[in-house]
């Protein structure tokens, strides 16, 4: 009974640690003040409906950061990350609409004219033991 709650255990471990890393690697800010938020989306349909698999604050450090995500289930993701200068854990807005503080995203994806970048250019395949995204603010 031993082996065989050891083998279940075992087998579940084995499991459980069968995903794949992340690591989100930002840089490009000339201060640190404030922290990254980072937005992990794991499909289209998450973007669309603004509900982040993940959204995590990471100090600023030297103009940079890293996000680290363990045992994420292969398949489509992007990521998105803004420079939240005040540390509130929003985007401040212009009055007219505009963001105050920087974003970036996924593939170097920019942002539209009249809003945020598009799926299609932020999307990146997720698989295997590791995956290093970078993030660059210009």
């Amino acid at each position: 009974m031993k082996a065989f709650l050891l083998t279940l255990a075992l087998a579940a471990l084995a499991y459980a640690q069968s995903g794949t890393t992340l690591v989100v690697n930002i840089s490009g800010i000339e201060s640190d003040q404030g922290q990254f938020i980072v937005s992990i989306w794991p499909n289209e349909q998450a973007w669309n409906d603004k509900q982040p698999l993940n959204r995590d604050a990471v100090p600023v450090v030297n103009g940079g950061g890293v996000w680290r995500g363990e045992n994420l289930a292969a398949g489509t993701y992007a990521v998105t990350v803004y420079h939240d200068k005040n540390s509130n854990k929003k985007m401040d807005r212009h009055w007219y609409g505009p963001p105050k503080e920087k974003g970036a995203a996924s593939n170097g994806a920019k942002a539209q004219t009249f809003g945020p970048p598009k799926w299609e250019d932020m999307k990146f395949e997720l698989s295997g033991a590791e995956k290093v995204v970078e993030i660059k603010f210009e």
